[in-house]
């Protein structure tokens, strides 16, 4: 499919009246939540639900909510508090606050452009925005709609060919940090998007197209896309605008056998700042650090690979 850059200016024009249309007044918007309800109203339930579900019984997405929920703030009251301030740095970089946009699949196809929006939202803040191999726009088209440099997640492929070369494009595009995502041995299962047929290979259903019809705002929205695919996989594939071809490609990626000499290959061919992301034992971030990476992401992937994890 052609670019927005090469559509005709009605079609843009369509597209963003489409998203301008009923917005929100936003002073109204409060919490998180009030944007999640948002969300769940303009996108179709396919995008909205893989964005929402985690894998399996959800037992450690449901976990980390109930977790976070428990923690509670030390309230000292005897300090002056007027010269507060949250910067501090990561990974040797100055940041407003000690937060990262973390790396989302998809985030093109919930808005379009997303990861542009993303990126120059976190850029504008002052935090880091880091870009997932999964993104719908590439890091090409990210690097040219900012003017500071973002990190790269990095999916280790079975063709380790090609993930040199992803990190090749990282380096051109000046990224400050390679995050190297080493919990995705074996991809899990989000039930929701079994049913919604956003599997491998994906499924057109009645459904799904009774859905997008339901939500026209989106649709016409999506006109406006730089990409209509995995951005960063098109060099990969010959016919990657056919979503079968493009999904039979990436089932064949997952590598199960990938360790820690896989790491320290990384390592070898990154110059930068370099974080492994998907560390929950201190055995694993001991090996990390012994291979050279620069700092450790605890994370359980958001519930959304191996369930019932910490």
């Amino acid at each position: 499919m052609a670019s927005a850059q090469t559509a005709a200016s009605p079609k843009i024009s369509s597209a963003k009246a489409a998203l301008t249309a009923t917005v929100p007044s936003w002073d109204a918007v409060a919490t998180i939540e009030d944007l999640r309800q948002i969300a769940k109203r303009r996108v179709p339930r396919t995008f909205f639900e893989y964005v929402e579900a985690g894998s399996y019984d959800e037992l450690t997405r449901r976990a980390n909510r109930a977790d976070l929920d428990a923690l509670e703030l030390r309230q000292r009251v005897m300090a002056d508090v007027s010269s507060r301030t949250q910067a501090t740095t990561m990974v040797g970089q100055p940041v407003a606050m000690p937060v990262a946009l973390a790396p989302a699949g998809l985030t093109g196809a919930v808005y379009p452009n997303g990861e542009i929006h993303a990126a120059r939202a976190a850029e504008k803040f002052g935090v880091p925005f880091c870009l997932s191999t999964m993104s719908v726009c590439s890091i090409e088209d990210v690097a040219a709609a900012v003017q500071k440099p973002f990190w790269f997640q990095l999916y280790l492929m079975r063709d380790r060919g090609f993930t040199q070369a992803l990190i090749e494009r990282a380096k051109a595009a000046r990224c400050s940090a390679l995050v190297l995502t080493m919990d995705l041995h074996v991809e899990g299962q989000r039930t929701p998007d079994v049913h919604n047929g956003l599997g491998i290979p994906p499924k057109l259903t009645v459904a799904n197209i009774v859905d997008i019809a339901l939500h026209p705002r989106w649709a016409f929205g999506m006109l406006a896309s730089k990409e209509y695919t995995f951005g960063n996989l098109k060099p990969a594939i010959e016919n990657a605008w056919n979503l079968g071809t493009l999904a039979e490609w990436v089932k064949k990626q997952f590598d199960s056998s990938f360790d820690v000499h896989d790491l320290e290959w990384v390592r070898g061919l990154w110059p930068g700042k370099l974080i492994v992301k998907g560390v929950l034992d201190p055995q694993d971030a001991k090996m990390a650090v012994d291979a050279g990476a620069d700092a450790v992401l605890v994370s359980n992937h958001g519930g959304r690979q191996l369930d019932a994890r910490p």
